[in-house]
């Protein structure tokens, strides 16, 4: 009797289980799906973030571990995207050459090293009397224009913006900064701010048609970090930019454009000195040199 009750019963609880199985198997896998769909999710914006997208921000929608994941997340790029935001904008006051090489060398120190360079500067000619009969705004607007043309052709061969002093723009090449042949990339340099000269003419910006100087001296200085542990300037020190400044004066003693020095010429590629013409003029005296200078 008994075992005939059992029998007849024995499908029910089978059944049950069975449900049962199913239903854990079917929670498990709503429940797997809940936790890897979001963070698949979360590691293809990981992705985007390493490739530079800072706009990337994931939605989060509860206060358990992946939510408090997910808002880290946010927080982070938040802090990424200004950070980059710094970078962007204090990389228009400082070299992006001379902060990679800072960041690289990680020396960020008062001090300097001895390297070889090429200086460039280069000056607008009767530039007081250019801006005299303007307003502040107008003679800024003027040179804001008028860099945006001429100092192209340096960071295009290698070069770096040191400083703009007034008018005047002076501009590095050395193999630190990514430019091997400096001398080389100094001199094509000029030439091309000279073509670009003659753009920002043609397009009739000002009134009176705009001329420069540009002097190019070869030779080793001091380049580092000058200034207090607070405040400090990456900045380059010695003779070769002295010169320099002092060559670039002589275009209106020799009613020239662009003038180098003799060292300079010849550390020239023969390749490059075939492509141009040179006229060598007479020497000249430099303040505190007991040699003149070609």
């Amino acid at each position: 009797s008994h075992h005939s009750s059992l029998s007849a019963i024995w499908p029910v609880p089978v059944t049950i289980v069975i449900a049962s199985l199913c239903y854990l198997i079917g929670y498990l896998e709503v429940l797997y799906q809940s936790i890897t769909s979001p963070l698949a999710e979360l590691v293809k914006k990981m992705e985007l973030v390493a490739g530079g997208d800072f706009t990337v921000r994931t939605s989060v929608l509860s206060d358990d571990e992946l939510g408090r994941i997910k808002g880290h997340f946010n927080e982070m790029v938040e802090g990424l995207a200004q950070r980059e935001r710094i970078k962007d904008t204090f990389g228009k006051f400082l070299s992006v050459e001379v902060a990679r090489r800072l960041l690289d060398s990680g020396d960020i120190e008062l001090g300097g090293e001895d390297i070889e360079a090429t200086i460039l500067f280069s000056d607008i000619r009767s530039f007081t009397t250019l801006s005299e009969a303007m307003s502040a705004k107008a003679v800024v607007s003027f040179l804001n224009s008028y860099f945006a043309h001429v100092t192209e052709p340096i960071m295009e061969r290698g070069g770096f913006i040191n400083k703009f002093i007034g008018d005047a723009v002076m501009g590095v090449f050395a193999p630190q900064f990514g430019s091997r042949l400096h001398v080389d990339d100094a001199l094509l340099a000029a030439l091309g701010m000279r073509e670009r000269l003659a753009d920002f003419n043609t397009k009739g910006l000002m009134p009176e048609t705009v001329s420069f100087g540009v002097g190019i001296h070869t030779g080793p200085l001091v380049a580092g970090n000058v200034g207090t542990e607070k405040r400090m300037e990456y900045t380059l020190i010695g003779d070769t930019v002295n010169i320099a400044s002092r060559i670039e004066s002589e275009n209106k003693t020799f009613d020239s454009t662009i003038l180098i020095s003799g060292d300079a010429y010849d550390r020239l590629s023969p390749g490059l000195r075939k492509r141009n013409s040179f006229e060598k003029l007479e020497n000249i005296s430099i303040r505190g040199k007991k040699k003149t200078l070609t």
